[in-house]
């Protein structure tokens, strides 16, 4: 004797319901609009001048200079660790950031070469420090140009 079981209607529809909810779900993780990275992130240990390092997500995109501009976004916050050092003086921010080809050009606020009183950091080192950090978690660079309000200031040490 064979039974065959017939599923009833309340199975189906559960079954259907929750295909479409998986499907959905899927569709929706594979199309995360908020999707984060690990990047790497140096600054000064402020005990010893040198350089330290700190790992932090921060949002990815397709779009190449949406995440440089992210990344510089997240490094003006400054380090989340209070042994360590801001890259930035006080109150610098991000006024313009392009990417053409492999060259990338990056324009801060005036804060950045004239708030300098209580900052660690010269210019120039705050300069190398910025192409420090892209170079690490962004290969393939080929100039970084910095400028401060459109200008493009003379990082040479002068005495």
């Amino acid at each position: 004797m064979t039974l065959s079981k017939k599923p009833d209607t309340l199975t189906l529809v559960t079954g259907l319901v929750l295909l479409i909810l998986f499907v959905l779900s899927l569709v929706l993780y594979i199309m995360d609009p908020y999707k984060q990275i690990q990047r790497k992130f140096l600054f000064v240990s402020e005990a010893t001048m040198s350089l330290a390092g700190e790992v932090r997500s921060v949002p990815f995109s397709n779009d190449r200079e949406r995440n440089i501009a992210a990344y510089i976004e997240e490094l003006l916050l400054g380090p989340a660790a209070l042994r360590l050092q801001s890259i930035f003086p006080e109150n610098t921010r991000l006024n313009q950031l392009k990417l053409e080809d492999k060259v990338l050009y990056i324009d801060f606020s005036r804060e950045m070469v004239f708030n300098l009183d209580n900052h660690p950091l010269t210019p120039v080192e705050i300069k190398d420090l910025v192409v420090d950090n892209l170079s690490v978690n962004f290969p393939g660079l080929e100039k970084v140009i910095i400028t401060v309000n459109g200008l493009e200031p003379d990082f040479e040490i002068k005495e």
